[in-house]
């Protein structure tokens, strides 16, 4: 009975409407609601951005919104907990976000300081807030985003750093479809044990193919994971300070084995024209601190490129960062005053620069589905980047 129940829904989870050569748009079914893809996920690791907060993905500008967050189920485990997130009746209410709320698994932390080691059981971290030893499993992983009560949840997998040997790559590969299928099959007990929930009110589990660099690992991952029940996939271990070529090649190795009708994932990716390039090879969604951190270094996003808001010639611009852009920021600020803020370093010049990054983002991904829907899409990529990345490099030679 449970595994048809699965089936049903995973068929009516995702739906494609429109095509464009690869790229794609379509309809993904979650239980806040549905959502249109290709969509951008802004990084809200611990339940709210840096000096951004959720009120501000609500409203980012002018009838703009960000849909989905992505927030790091580790860390929120360990403060403030998810007996706390039960109690107050999950991560969605706890920071007021109606959207749709994916999890990290925390996977992606072993790059991080307080990161141990791996095991054939899991990974093994200290506690930044008091050094206590955690393992976190695959049954710890699924446990804490469930009680998190996210939309989408991610399995564990062993996510390694760029230029390691293919026998390291296949040692964590094979870690990540272990680890996959007991993810699975722990999602599928909680579920169980709440048989009175509606089908529609389930959380969806995604899984993550790995392999590294080395293109018969991604094609045997995406092949793995594709034979069994998840309801989307991600491409993990990318946008990881790989040269590009290595990461869009990482990506063509590991599409043609997943499933057309389920929703894909590239993990980590936010550069504008990245997004692009990978909607254009079918992929669905995306999620990044790109942005953010971009901004917070002052360099800041626009339809010709790449501007630094902390060089001089900014001091006495009293015009906004675009004149046609709907984002708070360009309604009510100028590049003089965003430049004065930045110079004192005053958080609130960080908070503006990334509301203008994450609008224009989303306002791409919204244009390039018009694009879909139109099926000119390509059309649509090539002028983008003849305007962006020209003027990106004139930027760096200023």
């Amino acid at each position: 009975m449970n595994q048809n129940i699965s089936k049903k829904t995973t068929e009516n989870q995702f739906q494609i409407t429109h095509k464009s050569g690869k790229a794609r748009v379509g309809i993904l079914k979650t239980k806040s609601g549905t959502i249109e893809t290709p969509f951008f996920m802004p990084v809200v690791t611990k339940a709210t951005g840096k000096h951004i907060t959720t009120d501000d993905y609500k409203k980012l500008g002018t009838k703009c919104e960000a849909k989905a967050v992505i927030c790091n189920s580790l860390l929120l485990s360990l403060r403030p907990g998810t007996e706390l997130m039960k109690k107050v009746g999950g991560i969605h209410k706890f920071m007021n976000f109606s959207g749709v709320v994916f999890t990290d698994c925390g996977g992606f932390q072993a790059s991080s300081s307080f990161f141990e080691l791996k095991t054939k059981n899991g990974i093994h971290f200290r506690s930044p807030y008091d050094n206590k030893k955690i393992i976190l499993t695959p049954k710890l992983a699924m446990k804490n985003q469930w009680e998190i009560n996210s939309d989408v949840a991610m399995m564990l997998d062993d996510m390694t750093p760029y230029n390691i040997t293919e026998e390291e790559a296949r040692i964590a590969m094979e870690n990540t479809h272990r680890w996959g299928l007991q993810s699975l099959e722990e999602h599928k007990k909680l579920r169980e044990a709440n048989n009175k929930q509606k089908i529609e009110e389930r959380q969806l589990i995604f899984g993550i193919s790995q392999g590294n660099f080395y293109p018969k690992l991604r094609e045997e991952s995406a092949k793995f994971l594709s034979e069994h029940e998840f309801d989307g996939f991600a491409i993990g271990g990318v946008a990881i300070g790989e040269p590009s070529k290595y990461m869009y090649e990482a990506v063509d190795n590991s599409i043609p084995f997943l499933p057309e009708n389920k929703p894909r994932y590239v993990m980590g990716l936010g550069s504008p024209v990245d997004i692009l390039e990978m909607i254009g090879k079918g992929v669905d969604c995306f999620d990044s601190i790109y942005p953010t951190q971009n901004a917070r270094h002052s360099s800041i996003f626009t339809s010709k490129g790449k501007i630094y808001l902390d060089k001089g010639r900014y001091a006495e611009d009293f015009t906004p960062i675009e004149k046609t852009c709907g984002c708070h920021t360009c309604q009510n600020y100028t590049k003089a005053y965003l430049y004065h803020l930045t110079k004192i370093g005053e958080p609130a010049g960080h908070r503006l620069k990334s509301i203008h990054n994450q609008y224009f983002l989303q306002e791409l991904i919204r244009k390039a589905k018009e694009a879909i829907k139109k099926d000119k899409y390509e059309e649509f990529l090539n002028d983008f980047k003849k305007e962006f990345v020209i003027k990106k490099k004139l930027n760096l030679n200023q």
